[in-house]
């Protein structure tokens, strides 16, 4: 153990032999030590106190103008570490439409935790698209479901082979999404949204009333959202009476609309 340095004192006997004998002083030796020796060390202190007293800054003014290197300090050569190029990667952009020949079922927000989860927003009403065993892809990348959990009103998925969270980081945004042909068919009258969104919407009269944009959930039926060439956009319900045909081939829906549209 490191301890601090200090002077030894030496016992009685050390310091009988290290000290050399002398006669006991006489009446002239017992005087006092001359009073010099004292002021003189004071005055020496008194001196070093003098010379470490910080002196005032010099100022500038027309007879004595401050030196450049008051005037212009030269610039901080210290700089802020930069972090490594590891954490600076761009964050990826989100995928706002599925790529062509494939259905959005999902759109992943984030990792969750540290043991690969993601969490999901969920973009279909086939929950059977996130039990174990199904296949997704992911962005560009084809996934299996190893697990999935609903928590909060969240989607939670572990997928095969991804373990931990630095694995499945790059899916951060990324759209889940199956391809259209893996789609089961579906009842005469009934369609999916992908197919509707961009029909060319007219009425009995052939006249354009616009594009359908989007399909809008309400309690009791959809809404489908029509942008028109000029004006503000029209609200059709998916009623029978409203919806006069639908023909996916020739990309065109013929409608009825209420008059108060």
């Amino acid at each position: 153990m490191a301890r601090a340095e200090r002077p030894r004192t030496p016992n009685s006997k050390q310091q009988a032999a290290r000290t050399p004998s002398a006669k006991a002083p006489t009446g002239a030796q017992r005087a006092k030590p001359p009073r010099v020796a004292k002021i003189a060390s004071r005055t020496s202190f008194a001196k070093r106190v003098k010379k470490t007293r910080a002196r005032p800054a010099p100022t500038a003014n027309a007879q004595h103008p401050a030196p450049p290197s008051i005037l212009h300090p030269p610039p901080s050569t210290t700089s802020r570490a930069e972090p490594p190029a590891g954490d600076t990667a761009p964050r990826r952009k989100p995928q706002t439409d599925p790529d062509t020949g494939f259905v959005a079922v999902g759109r992943v927000a984030a990792p969750f935790g540290l043991k690969g989860e993601l969490k999901v927003q969920v973009l279909t009403d086939n929950m059977a698209r996130f039990h174990p065993g199904a296949r997704l892809w992911a962005g560009q990348q084809k996934v299996t479901v190893a697990a999935s959990r609903e928590a909060q009103g969240h989607l939670f998925l572990t997928l095969k082979g991804f373990r931990d969270r630095t694995s499945v980081d790059k899916f951060r945004q990324a759209m889940l999404q199956v391809p259209e042909t893996d789609l089961p068919p579906l009842p005469e009258g009934e369609y999916y949204r992908f197919q509707l969104v961009g029909l060319t919407v007219v009425d009995r009269a052939g006249n354009v009333l616009g594009t359908l944009d989007e399909v809008i959930e309400t309690g009791a039926n959809d809404v489908y959202r029509v942008h028109p060439p000029v004006g503000p956009d029209l609200l059709l319900p998916a009623l029978a009476d409203v919806i006069v045909s639908v023909d996916l081939a020739a990309r065109r829906m013929v409608v009825d609309p209420p008059e108060w549209t």
